[in-house]
């Protein structure tokens, strides 16, 4: 397995040397580059406890975004859809920066990284979560199984049994991803997965007396942001912010009064708290159908954003728009191979 790593390197390294990975992306240069990231953050002072899906930590990304910045011209948002939709020219190496679901750790950590490079990125927010301040449901089940640990945990919800390995931290890394995973793939009402994870929490909650929202508003990790942070961020012209629903649910396992309902009344929610037009979208999850797609351009957006992996051109549809995950702890070789041959 090493040798196998060693020798992909190697001819990256040769392709990198040789002018082949310059000659992809000189090719592409017309093409728009979207990157997808969510939160950024790395254990501190401050922390007690981290979650189990990784986060970038913020040194990272500046490290990735200095590569970027040599290869890449940084957009915004509206530059981009401009481009893609024929009203602007096209920029050579167009590059978006994109952030997913609303953590206030974007505007702590973030941020202020992005503005030393002149990006003034997009930051997609799920509105109800603004509006409460209330952690994700993700996040408040992986905060409840961590203060539960030593043993197998064996839950019963709704005449069904769960099963969580939380004999260490390695353990219960692996069986979140799994139950989450299954979850996807065997519930097509979001509603219900939502409830799902709200009631396996409370059980373990009950357990521990211990709730995420208790210390959310203080945790780097898991803290949404709030209307008067992005206010201000917005005020200034450092950040443009759009819609991720109201409460991050996957538009495919809705019924077609939800999804509209969601759609619209986010929009709604970020024009009045923010008196800016909200003109963009993000599928939670990347899930999306012909119905969903439907309901958004009757929504009013102009462009919805998928993550669906390659890079945008004109001809491509602005309701299905492309992005990569953020290319964390790559080489300058590995970085270009992978954002030039999707």
């Amino acid at each position: 397995m090493k040798s196998k790593f060693l020798l992909k390197k190697l001819l990256l390294n040769i392709l990198l040397k040789f002018g082949i990975l310059d000659v992809l992306h000189y090719k592409n240069r017309h093409k728009v580059c979207i990157l997808m990231l969510h939160g950024v953050m790395a254990p501190n002072e401050k922390s007690c406890w981290e979650p189990l899906r990784q986060q970038l930590c913020p040194e990272e990304l500046k490290r990735t975004l200095t590569i970027l910045s040599q290869h890449y011209q940084f957009i915004s948002i509206e530059q981009c859809v401009d481009i893609l939709d024929g009203k602007s020219p096209p920029i050579n190496n167009a590059i978006l920066i994109t952030f997913d679901d609303g953590y206030r750790n974007n505007i702590d950590y973030a941020l202020p990284i992005c503005e030393s490079f002149s990006i003034k990125p997009v930051l997609f927010v799920a509105t109800n979560h603004v509006n409460s301040g209330l952690p994700f449901w993700f996040d408040r089940l992986d905060y409840a199984l961590q203060q539960n640990m030593g043993e197998v945990l064996s839950l019963s919800y709704q005449d069904s049994m769960y099963h969580f390995d939380a004999r260490t931290r390695e353990d219960l890394t692996i069986s979140y991803k799994k139950f989450r995973d299954d979850c996807k793939q065997r519930f097509n009402d979001d509603i219900k997965l939502n409830n799902l994870f709200n009631g396996l929490s409370e059980i373990l909650e009950a357990r521990s007396g211990l709730k995420l929202s208790d210390i959310s508003d203080k945790d780097d990790w898991s803290a949404i942001v709030s209307w008067a942070i992005l206010k201000e961020a917005v005020s200034k012209g450092r950040i443009d912010i759009a819609s991720h629903t109201e409460d991050h649910l996957r538009l495919d396992c809705l019924n077609e009064d939800d999804i509209s309902s969601q759609l619209k009344q986010s929009k709604i929610c970020i024009e009045n708290e923010l008196a800016v037009k909200c003109h963009y979208f993000c599928y939670p999850n990347g899930n999306y159908n012909g119905l969903a797609i439907k309901l958004v351009k009757e929504a009013s957006y102009r462009a919805a954003f998928s993550t669906d992996v390659g890079l945008c051109e004109s001809k491509d549809d602005l309701m299905m728009l492309k992005r990569f995950n953020f290319p964390a702890n790559k080489t300058t070789s590995e970085l270009l191979y992978l954002l030039n041959t999707k």
